[in-house]
């Protein structure tokens, strides 16, 4: 008669627990193939087809070794072991049971993350930094278990790494917030890498680069880089040119002669970004919205506005300047007339006392 895991079984141990660790090594087997199916189906839902897919994680040994371990943990009390070495037994497959686990968990949440940076791709320059702290997270719960199994007290330890960590925490205080300012940008997203933004108040503007997890870069279009801490750019007021829609209204002003027929004007400025709208290219991606308004009448002449929908920010200065060029063309093909600048002349004054 054998007692298994609390179960009598009527067979010697020599025949028992060879069976006991097959049965394991089989249940162990068929766990890590329904995990591994699991997670493959996972990953590769909804986007199966996409090149740059993450592999499923290796996660057969480590399971096969958590269930193995854990069923020699059921049924290692019931063997008659010398005290000594069923202590160390113990002692051993709970260390490899959390161990185990941990490399699961640990593979399980790096693939996500990762497959979740490969369907955002705004958030894949953080991805390095937020595998590395999961890692770290579960190494450091897997030693806290490893040490409460080998009876070593955990509380002064954590007491002792806790006023470590406030001590590093104030001594890298600005590389912190902009490590969490980063994660923040990433997160809420008010830019993305490719956005054009510019800055309140005088600040840099330009096209989103990347965003780090300690400082931003934006390329001007000047095509320098700018680089701002995290911490700036999370908290900076901003423009950006990219939302909701990256079509931009391009305004462009004309100021005719005071004379001029304004229904004359209005029609020929009109008639003139319709054609523009049809041959530019980037007119048509914004979308070919165009408006015409006058805007001022000063002594100087009418003040027309003309905007139109350009396809982003970057097109705006090639799409204005054929614009330009179509009015001005036409506006003197119309025979219509800007407005004069006017000049100010300053007459010398008269002598009084001239003979």
């Amino acid at each position: 008669m054998t007692r298994l895991a609390g179960i009598d079984i009527g067979a010697p141990p020599i025949v028992v627990v060879p069976l006991f660790v097959a049965a394991l090594l089989l249940v162990s087997a068929v766990a890590a193939r329904l995990v591994r199916k699991a997670t493959e189906r996972w990953l590769g839902a909804p986007e199966s087809d996409r090149p740059d897919k993450t592999p499923p994680p290796a996660l057969s040994i480590p399971i096969g070794t958590a269930v193995l371990t854990g069923g020699l943990l059921l049924a290692l009390p019931e063997l008659a072991l010398p005290d000594r070495l069923g202590r160390f037994l113990s002692a051993a497959f709970e260390i490899l049971f959390a161990l185990a686990c941990a490399l699961v968990v640990s593979r399980i949440a790096v693939a996500a993350v990762t497959e979740y940076g490969s369907r955002h791709p705004a958030i894949r320059p953080a991805l390095g930094v937020t595998r590395g702290i999961i890692r770290i997270a579960v190494a450091v719960l897997a030693a806290i278990m490893t040490l409460e199994t080998l009876g070593v007290p955990v509380a002064p330890l954590l007491t002792t790494l806790g006023i470590g960590s406030l001590a590093v925490a104030l001594a890298l205080q600005d590389t912190l917030a902009n490590f969490f300012a980063g994660i923040h940008l990433l997160a809420d997203r008010p830019v993305r890498p490719g956005d054009y933004i510019k800055l309140q108040d005088g600040g840099a503007e330009g096209f989103v680069e990347t965003i780090g997890w300690r400082s931003s870069r934006l390329r001007t279009p000047a095509n320098n880089i700018v680089v701002l801490p995290n911490q700036k750019l999370a908290t900076a007021i901003l423009t950006n040119f990219h939302l909701p829609f990256a079509s931009v209204v391009m305004t462009v002003p004309i100021t005719v002669a005071a004379d001029a027929d304004p229904d004359a004007v209005e029609k020929v400025l009109e008639d003139e970004l319709r054609r523009a709208v049809a041959d530019v290219a980037d007119l048509r991606a914004g979308g070919g919205k165009l408006t015409v308004r006058l805007a001022d009448v000063r002594d100087g002449g009418q003040l027309w506005n003309c905007t139109v929908d350009v396809k982003d920010v970057e097109a705006q200065a090639v799409a204005g300047h054929e614009v330009r060029k179509r009015l001005l063309t036409r506006l003197r093909r119309e025979r219509i007339a800007l407005a004069a600048k006017e000049k100010v002349f300053l007459l010398p004054e008269k002598n009084a006392q001239q003979a």
